[in-house]
């Protein structure tokens, strides 16, 4: 079985897969890139172009597929979700102006990994904007280290990201009855390697620990530096996968143009 070549992303952050074909996967391949997933947090594999089947096929490789109730499925594949940005759209991009991991505030069953393919991609915008909770959690001073290696976050359904996820609702005429809330260690691993896990866009606060509030933002403005993050310019056809547990993300603004992506989320 050959091995694929990669090539990590800017600051480190994830890595390209390249030189592979999704449509000719076998169980070599699914096993390589799943490693080469939990080792860098995220995986950027360029201008794939699937069809709906054979993009189902490969999220099912990495694990069991999840249907998310507030995007809308595509009519014979409930499980892939359309993530649709008109021009005529004014408000923020879905997952927009804060770094997140999605669904930490769900206690049990969170989604692991998220998926998007570019469909349709607007020149020169739209970007996803990743940052490694691994690298993160590497380059924090030890004191902070030793602080929270027992500190656990509080996340919540309306931390400050919520009014995406209402804008979302309001435009699919639903409404969420409840917050949904939970709490997670702040420091977590991905097969021995340690990474952050702060999800900016959910974290309320950090317990166990003397100067929660301080800590809280230290680590908040940690994340969004400039060094551990990747800002990632797509492609029609281009295939974004990584794991919530190691990397955050946003999306960034998009202005008067037409984008549309397919994702899938992953247990």
């Amino acid at each position: 079985m050959n091995s694929v070549s990669i090539t990590p992303g800017k600051n480190n952050v994830g890595a390209y897969i390249n030189d592979v074909n999704l449509n000719k996967l076998n169980s070599g391949l699914a096993i390589q890139i799943k490693d080469i997933l939990n080792k860098y947090g995220v995986i950027f594999i360029k201008k794939q172009n699937l069809d709906s089947n054979a993009y189902q096929n490969f999220a099912k490789s990495i694990g069991q597929l999840v249907e998310y109730p507030r995007l809308k499925g595509l009519k014979n594949f409930p499980y892939i979700n359309v993530l649709e940005r008109k021009p005529s759209d004014k408000s923020l991009a879905f997952g927009g102006s804060w770094l997140h991991q999605d669904t930490s505030y769900l206690e049990n069953n969170r989604p692991r990994y998220t998926m998007l393919m570019g469909i349709e991609i607007p020149e020169g915008q739209g970007n996803t904007i990743f940052s490694s909770g691994f690298n993160a959690y590497k380059n924090l001073p030890d004191e902070i280290k030793q602080k929270i290696k027992n500190a656990k976050g509080v996340f919540s359904s309306a931390g400050p990201i919520s009014k995406t996820r209402l804008e979302l609702e309001k435009r699919a005429g639903i409404q969420s009855a409840k917050v949904l809330e939970a709490e997670h260690p702040i420091v977590q691993k991905v097969n021995g390697q340690k990474t952050l896990y702060v999800s900016p866009g959910h974290l309320l606060k950090i317990k166990n620990i003397d100067e929660g509030e301080k800590i809280k933002n230290f680590l908040i403005n940690h994340v969004n530096k400039e060094e551990f993050i990747f800002s990632y310019e797509w492609s029609k056809g281009d295939l974004v996968l990584w794991d919530n547990l190691s990397v955050m993300h946003k999306a960034s603004e998009i202005k008067n143009c037409s984008r549309i992506m397919h994702r899938i989320t992953i247990k």
